[in-house]
């Protein structure tokens, strides 16, 4: 055996150590942008192997439909989305309504469909909101930010509750989010509550900075709207005096 196969062959015995995590296998369109441009999918894709045992992954993937190259991972799915099949191939969860709809994912996209937001179950009943900008390729977990103030008030009155389910309500600005986070309560955490109510809390999310800059506490709607407005008009920069603007002294 000649030196340049010796060395072709160590080098094929490297490669077969590591499993080759790009090789992705089947698909599944999870959501579709207003103006049709992006698709959010699901890919299972080989992540390792073990003696004969085989392990897959299913990150869920921003996608160009004109050019599918362009794309990026967002998170990875768990089981409550997919359920992996004795073949080998996997299974998304839908319910029973008409038309089915996805039980572990839900999609808010912004009227410019550059950004939105995911609601994911990664675990059985524990949720993650995933905020996804397209133009900078970027995922941001901001499920501990967007949930603060409200689990702040529950914890200091000491209330028993459910993880925070969150809505968006309306796109105030085309980079300010209004969305309410709803909570079910009982009062007592040591003992079965009989009565139950909820606990809201209305928040502002800007989406150029990532991160929520106001909230109002058990508002309705409309004043949380009010509110929002107003720390939208007060956050604008004040314009500067051009010469004929400025007063001058005589």
């Amino acid at each position: 055996m000649n030196s340049f196969s010796k060395l072709f062959l160590i080098f094929a015995v490297f490669l077969s150590l590591f499993p080759k995590n790009s090789q992705a296998g089947q698909q599944a369109y999870l959501s579709e942008s207003p103006n049709g441009r992006y698709r959010v999918l699901v890919e299972q894709v080989l992540d390792r192997r073990v003696v004969d045992n085989i392990f897959f992954r299913y990150p869920i993937i921003l996608e160009n439909i004109k050019n599918p190259d362009r794309r990026f991972e967002t998170a990875d799915a768990g089981t409550p989305l997919v359920h992996q099949t004795d073949k080998k191939t996997f299974e998304i969860q839908w319910d029973n309504s008409t038309p089915p709809q996805l039980t572990a994912v839900r999609f808010d996209w912004a009227p410019d469909s550059l950004k939105y937001f995911m609601y994911l179950e990664v675990l059985d009943g524990v949720w993650k909101t995933y905020f996804v900008d397209i133009n900078k390729g970027t995922t941001t977990d901001v499920t501990a930010d967007l949930e603060k103030t409200l689990m702040d008030k529950i914890d200091f009155h000491s209330w028993d509750c459910e993880q925070p389910k969150f809505q968006v309500i309306h796109w105030t600005q085309p980079n300010l989010v209004f969305l309410k986070l709803t909570s079910i309560c009982g009062k007592n955490k040591e003992k079965e509550n009989p009565q139950l109510f909820y606990a809201n809390d209305s928040v502002l999310f800007d989406t150029q900075q990532v991160k929520a800059v106001t909230h109002c506490d058990d508002c309705s709607d409309k004043s949380s709207l009010k509110k929002f407005d107003s720390y939208y008009i007060k956050s604008l920069p004040t314009p500067t005096p051009t010469a004929e603007e400025t007063p001058t002294t005589e």
